[in-house]
């Protein structure tokens, strides 16, 4: 499923580019609007999750998905790859937050954050893999054999999807209300989130376009050394989150992702640009897996997936508003000067983390051990 979204998330910028004519501020709208789109639905989602049961849920949206990835086929106007994009957006944040929350209610408390990291890594993998193999498959703009290639990959997500045992999760409680989809204990984590995720909206939508601007071949490289970093830190971050918390690693991963957002600024070629990739794999290695767990800490199973919602609407905020108002920054000022902004702004959720969010998550774990225990 994510390998069938990732072959068309760095592709699409070129597609639009060189098919439709766009411009750099439209190209920021393409991965704007998906964003932002999955940011109205998974309120919805995490409501919908918690009280009808994963199982459903989750396929439909899946089905919607598949057909979605068949229709960019249709997409001959850059309106009409909007509008494909905002469905798209849809069908995503149903499927990654529905997916987020079997994840965690599969796996025990005392190995939340190993197993939230193991089961991001597939993400990971698909991150590394698909937009490379994406680039391959699209070459010069044949872009025809990649939404069918996208396509079929999502079908055979639905196929083995019907094969897995979801947990039987609900609370019945079907009456639609906003405390119903958003968990307001997660919303300090949340903001880091947002924050964070804002410059990556950069990386998504120019790393491509930027490589190709400094004369390096095989710029789609980028991403799998991204996903390198990302892989390696993976394999012991979760163990270090569950033993000794998550202050640490906060403060590793955002300083590396400072690191490397600015290092983009100054780079020229093929290995600094792969070099960036996995010192920012690094940073968001650890950041995403971290956060996630603090914010299922801190709620109980049947509130997962309103927590989950909260989460990941965050990260679509900031991935679009991102995209789009980058879009405007790379236009005027350059990609590179872009980059080196993107970097300055991620030093606001490392202040805000150790200022209002570490002492405000402890509260809130010992508050639910206290409830579990007299319940």
């Amino acid at each position: 499923m994510a390998a069938a979204f990732y072959f068309l998330l760095p592709t699409l910028p070129v597609y639009a580019v060189n098919a439709l004519d766009a411009n750099n501020n439209q190209v920021g709208y393409i991965i704007g609007v998906y964003s932002l789109s999955a940011l109205l639905i998974r309120p919805i989602a995490g409501y919908m999750l918690d009280a009808y049961g994963r199982r459903m849920v989750y396929i439909v949206a899946l089905v919607f998905f598949t057909i979605l990835c068949a229709s960019y086929h249709f997409s001959y106007t850059f309106f009409l790859l909007l509008l494909i994009r905002v469905f798209h957006g849809f069908s995503w944040g149903i499927i990654t937050t529905g997916g987020s929350t079997i994840a965690t209610d599969l796996v025990p408390e005392s190995k939340r954050g190993e197993g939230i990291g193991y089961f991001g890594m597939a993400m990971t993998f698909a991150v590394a893999l698909a937009p490379y193999i994406g680039d391959q498959i699209m070459g010069q703009n044949n872009f025809s054999n990649l939404f069918t290639i996208s396509t079929i990959v999502a079908i055979a997500s639905l196929v083995l999807t019907l094969f897995v045992k979801m947990p039987k999760v609900s609370t019945g409680e079907t009456k639609v209300q906003l405390s119903k989809m958003f968990d307001k204990r997660v919303n300090r984590i949340a903001l880091v989130m947002f924050t964070g995720a804002f410059p990556f909206a950069a990386i998504i939508s120019f790393i491509r376009i930027y490589s190709d601007e400094q004369g390096i071949k095989q710029g789609a490289l980028f991403f799998i050394f991204l996903a390198l970093g990302v892989v390696i830190v993976r394999l012991f971050v979760g163990k270090v989150m569950d033993k000794h918390g998550p202050s640490t690693l906060v403060a590793i991963g955002l300083t590396l992702t400072v690191l490397g957002l600015v290092w983009l600024r100054y780079i020229d070629s093929f290995w600094p640009l792969m070099m960036s990739g996995m010192v920012l794999g690094f940073g968001n290695g650890i950041i995403m897996p971290t956060v996630q767990t603090m914010a299922m800490n801190m709620v109980p199973i049947e509130r997962r997936g309103a927590a989950n919602a909260t989460f990941f609407s965050s990260v679509d905020l900031g991935i679009g508003a991102g995209s789009i108002a980058l879009g405007y920054v790379a236009e005027y000022y350059g990609i590179s000067m872009m980059f080196f902004i993107c970097g300055i702004i991620i030093l606001f959720p490392l202040m805000f983390y150790f200022l209002f969010v570490r002492n405000h998550y402890h509260r809130h774990v010992e508050l639910l051990k206290a409830e579990e225990n007299n319940a």
